[in-house]
């Protein structure tokens, strides 16, 4: 399987986590006109508990899938892999229902607020099928499937809360949305199988099998899981709704730059599994792709953190150096992220289970000091160690599988866009100019110094535009490339 497929194929993870965001983005900028952080505070501590919850009693279903699907796929065997789809599908729906079960009679010894209950039940019920479908679609690279169904439903989310908002439901109408646009998501990706899998009955042997092969995984996703949203969750116990809401819109913010390694190196793992040789060398190139597309994106909004954060409201901008902490590890990220779909595909479980804790680990030791002393700066100061702990345990984890990570690389990857947004910042250059003016230097300092070659930019053109299409556009790709890489 090629690298441009992977890219392709990511490129549509990664759109739908920027139309997502963007949307959600936009759905909050509207709601603002109706409700105030307070609101946005507590919907998205229920977003965090659904979250958590499902996580818990995930069990790994979803990683589990991905591995199963992916390899019976290669083989071309679509009998099995509608076997293991639906096996997990009604053993994750069966565990759904007992948490959510829980959580409506047990709620408040659970800490959750009396009026947050049934939203939190009725979403635990609606997203337990989400991860389980993703995964094979993910397997199976058909994750347009994915971005088409997911934009939907962000785009439901915000037609239905706008029209709740202004009818004056306030925090009902925002949870009432969520409500509707999840169910939505669901139609359209079991829509989305017709004629591709075939329909099988559950089979037990094949629910354990997903369960046995995802367990390795399912303990760092949930410890995964619980370092993100329990930021959130912390400040809002700690600090409080208001403070809350803001900082989950700075780190919405930050998910928009995060989204891209998740989903391209994400990938890389199905297709890592199939390899026989040159999965190093796969991760490598896959690492270095994803940096220099991350590194100056974030130093970019790093230099303007108010500009998205105002949009919402002046009472935003008090996130403004939680946005510039969280986007910190975004010159990291791509290398422990490369570096688990790796370790994954070479099943060493025990070596994703210990990157899993070098991730989250420190963050959940830290939350409680550091929220309690800085709040939601303390929230990002914690979620960020997290990344570079467990880049500082990529360099030990790899020498034993001989991968040697490129680190003067992804140090020149990062320092470039650092070194264009710092004046850019420091001589108050409008957004307008500086951001672009990030983007552009580090793009042409990138293709000067050949850290990405033509060669990389070829690959990647391939992966969405044909070559008859490249032919025509010729005069202006012959013009971008001197403008990158000099005559």
């Amino acid at each position: 399987m090629s690298l441009p497929r992977v890219i392709r194929s990511s490129f549509w993870l990664y759109l739908s986590g920027i139309v997502g965001n963007f949307l959600g983005f936009i759905y909050w900028l509207v709601a603002t006109s109706f409700v105030g952080a307070p609101v946005i505070g507590d919907a998205s501590a229920v977003v965090g508990i659904v979250t958590v919850i499902n996580s818990v009693f995930g069990l790994g279903i979803s990683s589990g899938l991905t591995r199963m699907v992916g390899k019976a796929l290669g083989r071309g065997d679509r009998g099995s892999a509608g076997v293991y789809l639906f096996s997990g599908l009604a053993l994750s729906v069966l565990l759904s229902l007992v948490s959510a079960i829980l959580v409506y009679f047990l709620g408040g010894i659970f800490s959750i607020p009396e009026f947050q209950v049934p939203y939190v039940t009725v979403l635990i019920l609606l997203y337990s099928s989400l991860p389980v479908l993703n995964s094979y679609y993910n397997a199976s690279l058909r994750t347009s499937v994915i971005a088409f169904t997911s934009m939907a439903a962000s785009i439901l989310r915000l037609i239905f809360g706008i029209i709740l908002l202004y009818l004056g439901w306030s925090f009902a109408g925002v949870m009432a949305a969520y409500v509707i646009s999840y169910f939505f998501q669901n139609v359209g990706l079991f829509w989305a199988l017709r004629g591709d899998v075939p329909a099988r009955p559950p089979s037990t042997a094949a629910a354990v099998e997903a369960v046995r092969t995802g367990l390795p995984a399912w303990i760092p996703s949930l410890v995964a899981t619980a370092g993100s949203w329990l930021g959130v969750l912390g400040v809002y116990g700690i600090s409080g709704n208001m403070e809350a809401g803001t900082y989950y819109i700075a780190f919405v913010i930050a998910s928009i730059v995060f989204s891209l390694p998740l989903s391209l190196l994400g990938l890389m793992f199905p297709v890592l599994s199939g390899m026989e040789d040159g999965r190093k060398r796969a991760t490598d190139r896959a690492t270095l792709l994803t940096s220099v597309i991350v590194a100056p994106l974030a130093a970019a909004v790093i230099a303007y953190p108010h500009v998205p954060l105002s949009l919402l409201g002046p009472e935003y901008l008090s996130s403004s150096l939680a946005l510039q902490i969280l986007l910190l590890a975004a010159f990291v990220s791509p290398i422990p992220a490369g570096f688990n779909s790796l370790i994954y595909a070479y099943g060493r479980y025990r070596d994703v289970t210990l990157l899993g804790f070098a991730y989250n680990l420190p963050r959940l030791a830290l939350y409680p000091i550091l929220v309690s002393a800085w709040g939601d700066n303390g929230a990002a100061t914690s979620y960020v160690i997290g990344f570079f702990v467990a880049t500082a345990a990529v360099y030990f984890m790899a020498k034993p599988i001989g991968y040697k990570v490129n680190w003067r690389g992804a140090l020149s990857v990062s320092a470039i866009p650092i070194a264009a947004a710092v004046p850019a910042a420091l001589l108050s250059f409008p957004w307008y100019i500086g951001g672009p003016l990030v983007l552009a230097a580090s793009a042409i300092v990138y293709a000067r110094l050949g850290i990405v070659k033509k060669s990389d930019l070829a690959e990647i053109s391939s992966a969405f535009i044909s070559r008859d299409r490249l032919e025509q556009f010729q005069p202006y790709v012959r013009y971008i490339l001197e403008v990158l890489y000099g005559k």
